[in-house]
């Protein structure tokens, strides 16, 4: 081949790997990447009927303002989509595996049919990332949440929803008082291994509006956000999760691990780990939170949560009762207070509010700290269920959260590896 006809080939190919697709109107079939990117010049439609897919590494460009509207199938692996607009699930069916969504408008929108999201990054969206509106069976896995003006992701008039794995960081910059994930009348029963923290409103916030909302909350990591759990009429189940630094420094407004109100409020909290905030659980406004009841033979609400250091200005306040009613808060753990001094960390009769039943606490010692498994020793297998915590891809239980967590810093990261190996090596 002569030089000038290689020239020209190249030439060629460069300008076919560059090629833009124009769409605009009804679309079907595959986006394919040679036709990439797609550039929206219009609204799109796929139609109740139809399937578009749309291969790895294509760039759909929404033009600042378009609709990718789902009545029919999308499914997309490892794509991308950009510059505002939003991806509308319209009663369709979305598959959406290993995509990037960065810098929509209103994200993905989901009302009405289904939704497999897994493995995605919806980043920068000016309102919120994701909604899902009284949709049929979907979920949301093992994806990234992050920077989202709004909702980071919101949740309404369903219960079919599994949110699992995933990561909710940074969201609502422009509205601090939305929650990072949202349920609003919705009483998903997998709400699980979930990181959220560093959020600019409440971690996660529960709110029977139009239904009762009552979710099970479990094996979640919320931390270093303006509170973590906020329930309003919501008698939500919470159970295993690590609840940690959730305030705002200075601001003694914020800061309450769980932040119970009004009279439809009563959830069962069980085996949680609740430190470091300004205030372990707020209960207000005629809630009535179920911190531990030993005295009826129901096993699923025994207590058993660990309240360590929510203070505020000095004070000391694991528990928050500003209701006149009696709060009941038994068996549960109070490391480093002997029982004489667990009242002094409650905020109840004595100062205004309503009894809190905390007696009898949990009669046998925790574990020592680094002791992971609990077997009285700290030895290697310590060591091995830490680094496992670690690169695992599932939350830690709260107590193995707390028993790792040798620093006191809320992270269980290498450095405390490292305490527990000097512990083991005698250093």
């Amino acid at each position: 081949m002569h030089l000038r006809s290689i020239c020209l080939f190249i030439l060629l190919l460069a300008f076919s790997l560059s090629a833009q697709t124009e769409v605009g109107g009804s679309a079907s079939g595959l986006w394919t990447l040679f036709g990439s990117p797609y550039q929206l010049t219009a609204d799109v439609l796929v139609a109740s009927g139809d399937t578009l897919v749309i291969e790895s590494n294509v760039e759909v460009d929404l033009g600042s303002q378009y609709t990718l509207r789902i009545e029919g199938l999308l499914v997309a692996f490892e794509a991308s989509m950009s510059n505002g607009g939003e991806l509308f699930g319209a009663g369709g069916y979305l598959v959406l595996t290993g995509c990037d969504f960065q810098g929509l408008t209103s994200g993905l929108k989901i009302y009405g049919g289904q939704a497999e999201i897994e493995g995605c990054l919806i980043n920068n969206t000016a309102g919120t990332g994701v909604t899902f509106n009284a949709v049929d069976s979907s979920f949301l896995f093992n994806s990234r949440i992050t920077n989202s003006g709004d909702y980071g992701v919101k949740i309404r008039a369903t219960d079919d929803v599994e949110i699992v794995g995933n990561i909710f960081s940074g969201n609502s910059t422009n509205d601090t008082s939305h929650p990072a994930l949202f349920l609003d009348s919705a009483s998903p029963l997998t709400i699980e291994h979930n990181l959220i923290q560093d959020n600019h409103a409440q971690g996660l916030g529960v709110w029977s509006t139009s239904s009762t909302a009552m979710p099970s909350i479990r094996f979640n990591i919320i931390r270093r956000n303006f509170t973590g759990i906020t329930l309003v009429n919501s008698p939500a189940f919470i159970e295993n999760n690590t609840i940690v630094a959730n305030f705002v420094e200075g601001n003694s407004n914020s800061g309450a691990g769980i932040y119970a109100g009004y009279s439809s409020s009563i959830p069962i909290v069980m085996s949680n780990y609740i430190a470091g905030n300004y205030y372990g659980v707020s209960n207000i406004n005629s809630a009535a939170c179920n911190l531990g009841d030993m005295v009826n033979d129901y096993p699923g609400d025994d207590g058993l949560n660990i309240f360590l250091d929510n203070t505020v200005n000095g004070a000391t306040w694991n528990i928050w009762n500003s209701t006149p009613s009696q709060l009941m808060a038994q068996n549960n753990y109070w490391p480093g207070l002997e029982l004489s001094q667990v009242d002094a960390t409650l905020w109840d009769n004595e100062e205004g509010g309503g009894e809190i039943l905390y007696e009898p606490i949990y009669a046998p010692d925790l574990p020592g700290l680094a002791d992971i498994n609990g077997d009285t020793m700290i030895n290697i297998l310590d060591v091995v269920l830490v680094v496992e915590g670690i690169v695992s891809d599932e939350v830690p239980e709260a107590i193995h959260f707390y028993l790792a967590d040798l620093n006191n810093d809320y992270n269980v990261d290498v450095t405390d590896v490292v305490a527990i190996v000097e512990l083991v090596v005698g250093v």
